[in-house]
């Protein structure tokens, strides 16, 4: 079976045994797409052990220009120049070690076409994509979760994509909170996430910005051969785009903050 995956025009065709790929398909019904050059395998592989622990913690090792991703259970390889993937899986494997795969071929993939996958929310206000992110427990769901009148693209993982009219924001299917019907938006803004007592916006520029945007695209950002263009696409991402932090209490009024600022 054979099933395409479409975020944001960057496209992965899943083939594989039905079970696996029908899963996925049903999971992810809004992002079915045109078959494209990026063929990505699904093989269980009884010969594997079976999985003592979750793929997600397994890191990418990166060798003679091949991804490689190894665990109890699991051996992947992802051969960027050839827009090949391949997972072999035990076949007692979770739908989510799967998708963890996936996410891991769609990064490459969606870097090689001068984008950028980041580990933030999305959420969507005056026709505009608000971007929040910042390290794990700084508040991006919990935000996302106070931004109950208001579309939220994802709170986990979004697809930053450059476009002759500038950069937009897509909502993908790897987090925990998604919304469908909104598929993306214009990227409006940046905004690191701290929590605090009040809420107010404050600068947030130079190196320490550099490194956390970095510091949140996931794959990219242990790969030494890649890691200087990400770098140089986030700065060229800088130029056009504000980022601030967004210092914020557990109360939805830091909209309030946000529109007295930008509006």
């Amino acid at each position: 079976m054979s099933w395409s995956l479409n975020i944001g025009g960057v496209c992965l065709t899943l083939t594989g045994v039905d079970e696996w790929v029908n899963a996925l398909s049903q999971a992810w019904p809004s992002w079915a797409g045109e078959s494209s050059g990026w063929e990505v395998q699904l093989l269980p592989d009884a010969g594997l052990p079976a999985p003592s622990r979750p793929y997600f913690e397994a890191r990418p090792y990166f060798s003679d220009g091949n991804t490689l991703l190894a665990a109890p259970g699991f051996v992947g390889k992802i051969t960027s120049a050839q827009h090949h993937a391949v997972l072999r899986a035990h076949p007692t494997a979770r739908l989510n070690d799967i998708s963890y795969f996936i996410r891991t071929v769609f990064a490459l993939a969606a870097f090689e076409e001068e984008n950028l996958l980041f580990h933030a929310a999305g959420v969507l206000h005056n026709e505009s994509a608000y971007v929040l992110y910042g390290n794990s427990g700084s508040g991006k769901t919990t935000a996302a979760y106070l931004s109950k009148d208001k579309a939220v693209l994802n709170d986990d993982l979004l697809l930053l994509r450059a476009t002759s009219a500038g950069w937009e924001v897509w909502g993908t299917p790897f987090g925990r909170r998604r919304h469908p019907a909104v598929r993306s938006a214009p990227l409006r803004v940046l905004l690191r996430l701290r929590q605090a007592s009040e809420d107010r916006l404050a600068p947030f520029a130079g190196g320490p910005a550099l490194g956390e945007l970095v510091a949140n695209s996931p794959v990219i950002n242990v790969d030494t051969t890649r890691l200087p263009t990400l770098m140089q696409r986030w700065l060229q991402l800088l130029t056009e785009i504000p980022n601030y932090q967004l210092y914020f209490r557990r109360s939805n009024t830091f909209w309030e903050a946000l529109d007295a600022h930008f509006n």
